[in-house]
């Protein structure tokens, strides 16, 4: 039996290879897919951004506190300790 499916020709392979699309804009692409503003997109990025950058700021200020309170206390151990009652 042989192979029902039949193999394209070297030829038109050749053809195919030679064409090139021309160029589309990525902008066009996206409303034409989805519908999707590309305006609206950036305003989300910007938001989580700015949320993000909330939640660092937040974070920094926390460690901030925490180095002030790790060189407090090594201060408080760097001090000669008074001499008790012997």
């Amino acid at each position: 039996m042989t192979d029902p499916t039949p193999e394209p020709s070297p030829d038109a392979e050749g053809q195919n290879a030679e064409q090139i699309p021309p160029p589309v804009d990525p902008q066009e692409i996206l409303k034409a897919i989805s519908g999707i503003n590309l305006e609206t997109i950036d305003a989300d990025i910007e938001s989580a951004f700015g949320a993000r950058m909330a939640e660092l700021d937040k974070m920094l200020a926390g460690l901030d506190d925490l180095v002030n309170k790790i060189e407090k206390d090594i201060q408080n151990l760097d001090q000669p300790k008074p001499d008790g009652p012997q």
